[in-house]
């Protein structure tokens, strides 16, 4: 199963863990959770599952799909919601593969 990483570098990784498991709770776009804790959210994207999980120093996302088109359409999806909540710390996304 292709899957893909992102490691963002931030002291408040559990803020943003916290915010997207808010703001993903009410199924926008489709979305759907799957599991939550406090270190980690799992979402079924409908052709992909997206986890994030919090440390005290970094929010690390991964994206599994069953196909390269999904994988790519899917954590270009994640990147953009993540790329929004956290620009005011400046978090950009680099993928790389799992």
């Amino acid at each position: 199963m292709p899957a893909v990483e992102a490691h963002l570098e931030t002291p408040r990784a559990d803020r943003y863990l916290a915010q997207l498991t808010s703001h993903l709770s009410h199924g926008p776009g489709g979305l759907r959770v799957v599991s939550t804790s406090a270190e980690k959210l799992v979402v079924d994207l409908g052709t992909a599952t997206w986890s994030v999980r919090a440390t005290s120093e970094q929010l690390i996302l991964r994206v599994e799909a069953d196909d390269a088109g999904a994988l790519e359409q899917q954590s270009a999806r994640v990147a953009d919601r993540v790329e929004q909540i956290g620009r005011r710390d400046g978090l950009r996304i680099s993928w790389t593969p799992a």
